[in-house]
């Protein structure tokens, strides 16, 4: 790399969280600089992505422009490097020699050195919240780093208004550095619904080739202590132990509880990855639980538009994002009153009154048997997620950027 002068409208994005499979913060950044491409009022800016590892194609550089920025990746070639001491030891060393005028992380932590404007995205505080969730040193490593880029930023994006208030009381921020800036549901999951109504006739053939079989409820997400799998397992057993006895038909078609699988789709980020064998195990419904750990962005869609129903039970969210996505799929889905839940869709009718086995288990049911709650779930669900772009989060993302950059070269707000 050579040593290079950037001109005006040149911003850094950090961007190592789209390398290999990306999950929740590398979907993130990915979904909003693709929507940002098609923003008019970024068509003279120039993104520089910085990735750690060896180069890989994707349409954000190698494709035609949409009439919006352009988009300029480098690659560091040091696959094997961990991630967070690559961002911190070794990406201000490049940012010295390729400058940009402004840097943009998307997930919790900024590279020290340097005082350009700087935004930074903080999705939630659960490494402050459930400490449980974490070992002891990745829960003060998070704490560290999101710390001193919460203080270090000039503006910090969140996704909803209850984390903005987490970090006003946990961090000092004052409001007036914080914006809330609701994510997008990608356009992808409702053209899987219409194609379920249409009876794809390749559907079967591309569940199979994740090893699913229909009928099945989904959870999707990475595996976390605080998504309480222990209660969804506990919650489909006692219903398999009803349903020879009740005949149970569900209302979703002709389907009887004793033949729906259970499809937990994520990546396992347990702090002790084999509990969850044990879990499973000991849940007294293993046969019926289908593990695909991480699925590929391409084959959501089809995966949430298959199943009976999502269940996404949690103790904490920032945001939740599977949820709508299902909905956005034209499938109910079973959640629990985490505040960033409740925040994004107050009134939503299939929702755990107690997030125990008792109250899993109704959910559960009703999820399954009560038709009028369904139909209330989907009505609630498709006009929240209506309200939901990326194009929208995009430009609300321009805004907060374009007042980042005002405000670190102190022309103010």
């Amino acid at each position: 790399m050579t040593q290079e002068a950037a001109g005006p409208g040149s911003i850094g994005v950090v961007a190592y969280e789209m390398e290999g499979a990306p999950t929740g913060v590398g979907r993130y950044l990915e979904e909003l600089l693709t929507a940002l491409r098609a923003t008019p009022r970024a068509r003279d800016w120039r993104l520089r992505l910085f990735f750690k590892g060896d180069p890989f194609e994707h349409p954000l550089w190698t494709g035609g422009g949409a009439g919006g920025c352009t988009c300029e990746a480098l690659f560091d070639r040091r696959a094997d490097a961990h991630p967070i001491l690559w961002e911190q030891v070794r990406l201000p060393r490049i940012l010295r020699r390729r400058p940009v005028d402004l840097l943009f992380s998307p997930g919790y932590s900024l590279p020290g050195g340097g005082s350009r404007p700087s935004l930074v995205t903080i999705h939630d505080v659960s490494f402050e919240v459930l400490p449980r969730d974490f070992s002891f040193r990745e829960r003060w490593r998070r704490r560290f780093l999101a710390r001193r880029a919460a203080r270090s930023a000039t503006r910090v994006l969140t996704d909803t208004g209850r984390t903005a208030a987490e970090l006003q009381r946990r961090y000092g921020l004052p409001e007036e550095r914080i914006a809330v800036a609701p994510l997008g549901v990608a356009a992808r999951f409702g053209q899987a619904r219409r194609s379920e109504s249409r009876g794809d006739a390749g559907r079967s053939e591309r569940l199979s080739g994740l090893g699913v079989r229909r009928p099945y409820l989904l959870v999707p997400g990475s595996i976390l202590a605080r998504r309480r799998l222990d209660l969804v397992l506990a919650g489909l057993t006692r219903l398999l132990v009803e349903a020879p006895q009740a005949g149970a038909v569900t209302a979703a078609g002709d389907l009887r509880v004793e033949e729906l699988q259970l499809v937990i789709a994520g990546s396992n980020q347990l702090p002790r990855p084999a509990d969850l064998d044990h879990l499973i195990r000991s849940s007294g419904c293993a046969d019926r639980v289908i593990r695909i750990g991480y699925v590929d962005d391409r084959d959501l869609p089809e995966l949430y538009a298959g199943a009976v129903g999502t269940i996404y039970v949690s103790e904490y969210e920032g945001y939740g994002l599977p949820p709508l996505e299902s909905l956005a799929a034209g499938v109910p889905v079973l959640v629990s009153d985490a505040p960033g839940l409740l925040e994004l869709w107050p009134g939503y009718p299939l929702r755990c009154d107690r997030l125990d086995v008792d109250g899993v288990t109704d959910g559960l049911r009703r999820l399954l048997f009560d038709g009028e709650a369904r139909e209330s779930a989907a009505a609630v669900g498709s006009s929240r997620v209506r309200s939901l772009t990326w194009a929208r989060a995009a430009e609300r993302f321009a805004t907060e950027l374009e007042t980042a950059w005002r405000t670190g070269r102190g022309q103010g707000s």
